[in-house]
Parts: C-alpha cells; structure tokens; sequence
C-alpha cells in the first residue's frame, strides 16, 4: 500500500505548488535595481549599498545593482520605481516621513499620489538626527541661536534635502515654535548641505547623525541639538531641542517600495530576504557602529509607521501652517 501511495502523494504536492498563487513567480531572472534617492556618500546610498551588498548572493547570480537617482524631493527617485513596471525586478529606498506627509502637507505639488502608485515593502532604520551649524557660529546653543534669529530676522538660512521631507519639516517647525525667520535652501542631500555649512555658505541643517559626526569631533562643526527623545551616547553633552522647545522631536525613518500593483507574493519575497539579512550579526554589529537602529518587521507593521506618522506630521503641519513653499 505505501508504494501505492507514494505517487500520489508526491502528484498532489506537485498539483498543489502549481496552484498556489505566486508559485514561482520570485525567480529573478535578471539583476535588481535598488535605487537610492540621494547623492552617493551620505547615509541613505550606505544602506542602499549595505543591502545590495547582503541580498546578492542570495539572487542565484543575479546581482542587486544600486541607481542614485537624486533630486526632485525624492520624488525623481520615486517616479522611478513606480514607472519601473510591477515585475518585482526594482525596489527604492524612501524616507517614511515623504511617504507619511506628502498627501497631507498643504501646497505640495507632488508628481505622484505615494498612496496610489507605491507599495511598501518593509521599514529599514530610524535615525537620530542632530541640528548642526557652523563651528565660528555666534551662537553655542539652542537658545542662543534664537536670540540671534529674533534679533537678526531673515540672515539665517538652513538646508533641506528636498520639500515635504523631514529635514524641510524640521527646519519649518523650528522657524515656527522658535518664532524666527530662516531662509530654507534646498539640497540634493545630506553631503552637499553639510558641505556648504562647512565653506560657510550656509548656516544651519538637521543632518543625520552619522553624516555630521566625524566632522563635530573634529571641530569643523557645531553640535546645537538633538531631535531625538533622548540624549545620545554619541555626544552625551549634546542637549535635546524638546529642552528648549517642548514636544519637539523627530528621526529619520527610511523603508523600501516598489510600484503598485506589483504581486503581492514579490512584496512577501522581499519582505523576507530584507528580514533574513538585516537579522545576521554581521549587519546588526555593523548598523550598530553606523549608529543606525534596526527596524524590519512585516509589511504591515510599515503601513502601520506610515500612518502614526502621518498622524503626527499632519499634526505638527497644522498647527505651524507648514506648507510645501516655505
């Protein structure tokens, strides 16, 4: 009888794959495009190279191939993925604050609705980000910068790295609770804003923490304050903006996406190898000396960040009258 049973039994299995929905369907048949909103050299393009790194010699020779594709607010990046076809073959880096703020920030003209034409895929890293300017700044502190600004209105600038992002956020939100005026300049990154800081052509920027770091110990910039909760060990003797200013705080949050209508058994693939490989020691020992930390999780937990995020932006986007423009 179990000689009988055998064929059967391995002819059901079979019947069964085929009809499974998506069998089959994540075979990568050529390279992946991973592509990165932002300049080389900064924060964002070392995650984006961290993940083509760790997920190629999973792709049975196929290579994960990262595109900086900058500018544009992200947008040129996100225009990219979502005209890239739904074959589960690209994917893009995107900063969850864009994801969560573009369909609730006033005058926004965004070239795609990111809740229509995009898919989240999983939530990577948060970032603790820091407001640095320059080191021969009159100003040391917080409150000594916004002496300076009421006292000098309209002759501070401070970078963005592109509108409806959480740098022009931030730096609208602390115009408006500081009650100072600051000319926003618009970058294609982090590197280039922390760049012009460091000339002296521009004033102020909420970098990301590991972008501004080495150039804080080394004295070339000015540590003002942390948007974090809470103060990092990094730089213990940096303090909070919400020691200043109540109730302001806000990191970095970047995920993955791919375009609308893509399968929903590519969106579970990808979910799944991100996991495996941001879970090795290898990658969590190197987030942590980056000074990154680790989200991951399923996609659901991501569509779950994009909307307490939105929630809280859209807040913060009402009550200063933040717009796209200023």
């Amino acid at each position: 009888m179990f000689r009988h049973r055998l064929p059967l039994l391995t002819a059901a299995l079979l019947l069964g794959l085929a009809l499974t929905p998506g069998a089959g369907a994540q075979t990568i048949t050529r390279d992946v495009r991973l592509i990165v909103p932002f300049a080389p050299g900064g924060t964002v393009d070392a995650v984006g190279r961290m993940l083509a790194e760790a997920l190629t010699p999973r792709l049975g020779g196929r290579a994960v191939v990262v595109e900086n594709r900058s500018g544009g607010g992200t947008f040129i990046a996100m225009q990219a993925v979502a005209n890239a076809g739904p074959d589960g073959h690209t994917l893009s880096l995107a900063t969850t604050t864009v994801l969560a703020t573009t369909p609730v920030l006033p005058g926004m003209a965004a070239p795609l609705d990111t809740d229509q034409a995009l898919l989240p895929v999983i939530s990577l890293i948060r970032v603790p980000m820091v407001l640095v300017g320059r080191s021969d700044a009159p100003y040391r502190t917080l409150p000594e910068l916004i002496a300076h600004g009421r006292a000098n209105p309209g002759r501070l600038n401070i970078g963005n790295a592109g509108l409806g992002g959480q740098t022009h956020l931030l730096a609208a939100r602390l115009g408006h609770a500081a009650g100072i005026s600051m000319e926003q300049i618009t970058y294609r990154g982090g590197m280039p804003a922390l760049l012009d800081i460091l000339s002296g052509n521009a004033d102020l920027y909420f970098s990301l923490l590991p972008e501004s770091l080495p150039f804080i110990r080394d004295g070339r910039l000015r540590a003002i304050a942390f948007v974090s909760p809470e103060r990092n060990p990094a730089l213990p003797d940096v303090p909070l903006v919400r020691e200043t200013l109540p109730g302001f705080t806000g990191d970095a949050g970047y995920g993955l996406v791919m375009a609308a209508g893509t399968p929903a058994a590519w969106v579970d693939f990808w979910n799944a190898e991100v996991n495996r490989v941001m879970n090795t020691p290898a990658i969590r020992q190197r987030m942590e000396r980056l000074l990154w930390v680790p989200v991951n999780g399923s996609t659901a937990d991501y569509r779950q960040e994009i909307a307490q995020d939105r929630a809280v932006w859209g807040e913060v986007i009402r009550a200063a009258g933040i717009r796209a423009g200023g």
